[in-house]
């Protein structure tokens, strides 16, 4: 992930809600700007205390990138049950299982491809 990415989620996760950073020269802090400029003031700690080279921010990306997947099969999940109880009701793990199936034989076979 980019640096300005990565100060802007320690500026964020420290309880300041901006919306982007500028950082200007990397290696002076002082030119690391926030969008919007209002916050700046209550950014700058954050700022301040940030370091590039903490091994945390790898493993924060890690995790979003775990969660974003798990969100993506979590809400596969929701939808087939959903349209199974909706069309077939009512939904069974059974009617799921087999829903599921299909769905990944079409995924892998692109059957609407001519």
């Amino acid at each position: 992930m980019a640096l300005a990415a990565r100060v802007q989620r320690a500026v964020t996760d420290a309880g300041t809600a901006i919306t982007g950073v500028s950082l200007g020269d990397h290696g002076d802090k002082a030119t690391w700007k926030v969008v919007p400029s209002t916050l700046q003031t209550a950014a700058q700690p954050a700022i301040d205390g940030f370091n590039p080279s903490d091994p945390l921010h790898e493993q924060k990306e890690l995790d979003a990138g775990v969660m974003s997947y798990m969100d993506a099969e979590r809400m596969f999940s929701a939808l087939v049950w959903a349209i199974i109880d909706t069309y077939s009701a009512p939904a069974t793990p059974t009617k799921y299982q087999n829903a599921r199936t299909k769905i990944i034989n079409a995924y892998k076979t692109r059957p609407w491809i001519p």
